[in-house]
Order: structure tokens, then C-alpha cells, then sequence
């Protein structure tokens, strides 16, 4: 066990950047993922999608959606608490349920 002199006398370095990048000690890096949800009117219906990734603006998720979801209107962009985009999960929005 160290003593309480040794934990003073240690030094460690954290550094990152904005991309989730994570430095802690040496040389070793751990990424982080984001995530975050967006609602999507697709073909007259409203899907919650959620995706992998830097939150993107809505004119940038609409244009990086249109290949999967021709014609897809992005509605609003919600920050996930839940940790390369790339969707994870997409379902209906039903909210007469």
C-alpha cells in the first residue's frame, strides 16, 4: 500500500480533445462514443432514430440520412446521456399510444 506521501509525490497526466478522445497517464487512448436522438418524418410517418456519433445539426443528419431514408425531414435533435456516426436503433414514434 502506498503511503500518503507516494499518492503526493505521483504525477498523471489527462489530457482529450473534443472528438472523445480520452489520455489518462501514458500513451494509452480510450474513445468515447456519443450518441444522440433525432425524430424523423419519413414517408408520412414519425420515427426517434438514434445515432452514433458528434451531434450534427439538423440540415447535416437530413443530408447524411437521405441514402437509408429518401426523403426524410429531420423535426428535432435531442443530446443522449447514453454514450463516426452511425444509426443504433430507428423506430416508429407512435404517440397516439
Amino acid at each position: 500500500m502506498k503511503s500518503f506521501q507516494q499518492f503526493l509525490t505521483e504525477s498523471i497526466t489527462i489530457n482529450g480533445d473534443f472528438n472523445g478522445t480520452l489520455n489518462v497517464g501514458g500513451s494509452s487512448q480510450e474513445q468515447t462514443k456519443e450518441s444522440f436522438f433525432a425524430d424523423v418524418m419519413w414517408e408520412g410517418k414519425l420515427y426517434r432514430l438514434e445515432v452514433e456519433g458528434k451531434m450534427l445539426s439538423k440540415n447535416e443528419l437530413a443530408e447524411q440520412i437521405q441514402g437509408e431514408y429518401p426523403g426524410a425531414i429531420v423535426h428535432n435533435i435531442y443530446p443522449s446521456e447514453v454514450n463516426s456516426s452511425r444509426i443504433k436503433n430507428a423506430q416508429r414514434y407512435q404517440p397516439e399510444r
